[in-house]
Formats: structure tokens, sequence, C-alpha cells
């Protein structure tokens, strides 16, 4: 018959397995682990989240560009020029004061962007205003926009008030608009009715817009930022003065 034999444990014929410090220092070695790989993921969420807060502030801001190229390459059309001689009813005078004429810019200064075109391609004349809001309410400092129906009367004086509605917030720079004559800047503000002959003479605008994120960077401790610059030929002919380079007549 077989004998069985128990094994006992005791100081000279220890037990196979872990002590208690060994599981200790396994728990310790597997905390640290784990906290590496925690902070790991948590910087790469942080990261991705800035990232992300980048993008969509410079997808922000060069919509808006690409939008006021846009709308600046048909400031001044439609003009006289694009009329039949026997327009029916015939054309106001003065022509500029006319609701189915644009004539092009009206007014520029450091902070605000104005003129006349028709932008949507209906054949009806839009009034654009871009225009910087400086007050810190609903996420200004931040760019406007107002686009109305341009109505009979004076380009300057006498057309209806703009409703704006917000572009671009988080805005950091306040001279953003800036005008050029052959290469030459030209000193703001300017407008239709008190600088016809240098409004007419504008070939160039340039726009330079600074932003900054409402949240900020978890490991920089700085509020992202970004800074874009476009500047628009004109295409079309002014009708604030006669005998310019861009004038109509």
């Amino acid at each position: 018959m077989r004998r069985v034999f128990e094994k006992s444990c005791s100081s000279r014929n220890p037990c196979a397995g872990f002590s208690l410090l060994e599981l200790m220092i396994v728990l310790v070695i597997l905390l640290a682990i784990s906290g590496a790989v925690f902070q790991v993921v948590n910087l790469t969420t942080e990261r991705s989240s800035t990232e992300q807060t980048k993008l969509d502030m410079f997808q922000e801001a060069r919509e808006f560009m690409d939008q006021m190229s846009r709308d600046l390459r048909l400031a001044g059309f439609p003009n006289p020029r694009n009329f039949a001689p026997a327009v029916s009813p015939a054309l106001l005078d003065p022509v500029a004061n006319d609701r189915r004429v644009g004539v092009g810019l009206v007014k520029i200064a450091a902070s605000e962007l104005w003129f006349e075109g028709d932008v949507d391609g209906t054949g009806n004349v839009s009034v654009i205003h871009y225009y910087l809001d400086t007050s810190t309410a609903s996420g200004c400092p931040c760019l406007k926009r107002s686009q109305l129906p341009k109505i009979d009367g004076n380009p300057y004086t006498g057309q209806t008030a703009p409703s704006y509605q917000v572009e671009v917030q988080g805005v950091t720079n306040t001279n953003i608009f800036s005008a050029y004559n052959d290469g030459v800047q030209q000193t703001l503000p300017l407008d239709f009715n008190s600088n016809g002959a240098t409004i007419a003479a504008l070939d160039t605008i340039q726009a330079v817009l600074s932003l900054q994120a409402a949240t900020m960077d978890p490991k920089t401790h700085k509020k992202p930022s970004t800074s874009l610059v476009t500047t628009v030929r004109l295409n079309n002919c002014s009708l604030a003065a006669s005998g310019q380079q861009t004038s109509c007549f």
C-alpha cells in the first residue's frame, strides 16, 4: 500500500508562495505603472482638446476671411457701366443714390469696413458692414457682419441702420483693416462723402485678424492664439469720385 506523506510548513521547511512583502512590492509596481498610463491618457486627452480648439478657432477665422474676400471682390458691382444706355426706369441723379447700383467702398476704418455690391448673385445690391465690437459681452470682442438691401439714398448717410450678426469671437487686435493705393498705405478713416477722391483711388484692402481661444491650454497655462492675413485686390470701379484710379467715370 502506497504511503501518503503530508508536507507541513515550518521555519525549516517553508511552504512555496508569495510573502506579504512581495505582494506589497507587486502592488506598488502595478500602481506606479497604472498611474503612468493614466497620466499619458490624460495628457493625450488634454492635448487633443487643445488642438481641436485651435483647429476650430483657425477654421472660424479662415471662413470669415474667405467670406470677406468674396464680398469685397464684388464691391462696386453692378455699376453704371453694366446698364444699357436707355434704362427704364432711368437711374437716379446722382447715380450713386440708386438702389440698383453698387458704389463700391463706402467707409474704411481700422475696425470697420463698409461697401456696396451684389454679393449673392441675385441682381440686388446689398450694403455690407464689417464691424469690430470691442465690448466684453457675449463672446466679444468680436467681428460682426451686416447685410441689408440697398435703398435709394446717399450711400453713407441715407441707408438703413446695420443689423449685425457675430462672425468671429475672441478678436484681440483692433487695427484690422488697411487700404492701399499703388502699394502706398492710406491714412484711415476714409468715407464716401468726405474722402471721395481717396476712396476712388484705392485698389487694395488688407485685413489682419488675431484671435485668442476662451479656454486655457492645461500644459502651457496660456490661451491658444492664431493670426491670419488676407489681401484683396478690388475688381470693380468706384462711384465715390470721378477721374481717380478706380473711378467709374
